[in-house]
């Protein structure tokens, strides 16, 4: 499968993975800042040309204005152990973008290694150390690192667009939200487990743009929204105004014993608080999802520890919501259903161990984090 980004108006195609003897492609079409179609194709013939004609010729309708954010100051933070060589290029793509006011912050969370260091050597690049393994210990580094009116958050194995950034900055300076979030395509299909992940659903990807609030329905959140928020987007492409971000819960995210969760625990924060978090389809990441079984099969499980760890959470805060969140437990038990298309995939072979994994790890998630509760206390 070849994946790629087409740009338009120029009919040209930036191929990221894939080779000619592919059997078809998934390409990102855009056009003058916006995401204009995400096109299937069968083959690998003049895949520009046909991505811009499966594409509507009129740009679509936003409520924010393009150029609106450009004098606004931006940090882009990025946590890493500096273990994976795409780091380099999640940096670089983050060290190349359009918007003008930002600076890049690479939170270090295994410093005494050395890797990081060595990995971006000779990048113009902030390097902060947070020796407290967590994902949410080194967010919360990169906060206190950032300078910028906006703090961008992407991962160490993910590809930027060139516009991301100054994409967020439209959004922010044109309406009155505390987030941003937007779609997260795959960088690559070339092993069984990207490709179960993607058939899964994957990452929010869809080109509809979503203001979200405490009031959005149920059936478009999700059964338990707003306490669990996947839908609203995820942590490899989430902003937030700075100056009403709080710290990321350390009892959450990767390098805890809930293994996620922290992302999504503060899309949930905010609109508690009132906030609105806006989905824009022109905010454009490409992910290298889990290449082998066992890394997915981590990442899966920690879905569900992370899941049931948010309600558990929700629930100490708030215990009257406790009778809410049961009643719409037999809707998350029916997405797991035999059948269902989180189950089966898109194409039916997804392994039914996954769907074991991530139920598995729902039930296993509150003593988790209870127990987490009590070792970081």
């Amino acid at each position: 499968m070849i994946i790629g980004i087409v740009d338009r108006p120029k009919k040209k195609l930036t191929v990221f993975s894939g080779t000619d003897s592919a059997d078809g492609a998934r390409v990102v079409v855009r056009d003058s800042g916006y995401t204009v179609g995400y096109v299937e194709l069968s083959g690998t013939d003049n895949i520009a040309e046909r991505a811009v004609t499966a594409c509507p010729a009129a740009l679509p309708q936003r409520e924010w204005v393009g150029g609106a954010g450009a004098e606004l100051s931006a940090s882009i933070i990025i946590s890493t152990l500096g273990k994976t060589p795409l780091l380099v290029d999640a940096v670089t793509a983050a060290l190349n973008q359009t918007h003008r006011h930002y600076d890049v912050i690479v939170v270090d969370n295994d410093p005494d290694s050395g890797d990081t260091q060595r990995l971006l050597a000779g990048l113009d690049v902030a390097i902060v150390a947070e020796p407290r393994k967590g994902l949410s210990h080194a967010r919360n580094r990169g906060l206190q690192a950032a300078t910028g009116q906006i703090v961008a958050f992407t991962d160490d194995d993910a590809i930027t667009h060139p516009e991301w950034l100054a994409g967020i900055a439209d959004v922010f300076a044109s309406l009155p939200v505390a987030g941003v979030t937007g779609p997260v395509f795959p960088k690559e299909l070339q092993t069984p487990s990207q490709r179960y992940f993607e058939a899964r659903g994957g990452f929010p990807k869809h080109l509809e743009p979503i203001i979200w609030d405490a009031a959005t329905p149920v059936v478009v959140g999700g059964p338990l929204y707003p306490v669990t928020t996947a839908r609203v987007g995820a942590g490899v492409n989430m902003a937030f105004r700075k100056d009403v971000i709080a710290n990321f819960d350390t009892n959450l995210g990767a390098g805890t014993l809930t293994n996620g969760g922290e992302d999504l625990d503060a899309f949930a924060q905010l609109l508690a608080a009132g906030h609105s978090i806006a989905y824009s389809p022109d905010v454009v990441v490409h992910h290298v999802h889990r290449r082998d079984m066992a890394g997915l099969k981590k990442q899966i499980y920690g879905n569900g520890t992370g899941m049931s760890a948010l309600l558990v959470k929700s629930v100490l805060r708030k215990p009257s919501t406790l009778v809410n969140l049961a009643k719409r437990i037999p809707r998350v038990v029916a997405r797991v259903a035999p059948g269902s298309a989180r189950v089966v995939g898109e194409n039916g072979d997804v392994p039914k161990v996954l769907t074991w994994l991530e139920l598995g790890g729902f039930l296993l998630g509150p003593a988790l984090y209870l127990r987490q509760r009590w070792l970081g206390s």
